[in-house]
């Protein structure tokens, strides 16, 4: 298995010892926040949302991966959730929402559910993997960083990803962090 971290931070510098700290949002709960001069929106965090959705499409759509399984790990305390759902509504759809508390580990999600679960990770409202056989996998992890496994290459994906102004670079290290992998052993 091939694996790919996408962000939207700039990667580390080849000749650079240490990654600099980027003053930048990292969650949902920055939105309103000031950043360069400027707070986050709500709109403009969906914004940043909407590509990585659309980034796990692409690569999805060239592996033709038409569904998911996940491995729930953790839900976030209801009571927060709740918070973000009254903090944040422009963010939280009855759908996604119903989503949530109807969501159970080892369930079987259609590429609608994928969305929903992808955005429910990325505002950190939920920790899960997802998988699709031994072909593809999906890791949402803190800091909205977003780790792609798939079992082939495939760069005509990787440019698209790119095109939406993502940073998607291979791991050149043996990625631990696949539940699945982990429970083989």
């Amino acid at each position: 298995m091939y694996y790919w971290q996408v962000r939207k931070y700039p990667p580390l510098q080849k000749e650079s010892q240490y990654k600099s700290k980027i003053l930048t949002w990292t969650s949902i709960i920055d939105i309103g926040n000031i950043y360069n001069g400027q707070p986050l929106t709500a709109e403009e965090y969906l914004s940043v949302e909407n590509k990585y959705v659309k980034a796990m499409h692409i690569y999805m759509n060239y592996m033709k991966v038409t569904d998911m399984e996940v491995y729930l790990i953790h839900k976030l305390k209801e009571e927060l959730f709740i918070e973000h759902t009254l903090k944040y509504p422009e963010c939280y759809s009855d759908e996604i929402i119903n989503f949530y508390y109807s969501l159970k580990d080892k369930d079987n999600l259609s590429i609608r559910e994928v969305d929903l679960i992808s955005r429910l990770a990325l505002r950190e409202d939920i920790v899960c993997q997802l998988r699709h056989q031994d072909q593809f996998f999906l890791n949402h992890s803190y800091d909205y960083y977003m780790d792609i496994g798939s079992s082939i290459v495939c760069e005509a994906a990787i440019y698209e990803i790119k095109k939406l102004g993502l940073y998607i670079d291979l791991w050149d290290h043996p990625y631990e962090d696949n539940v699945w992998d982990n429970s083989l052993q």
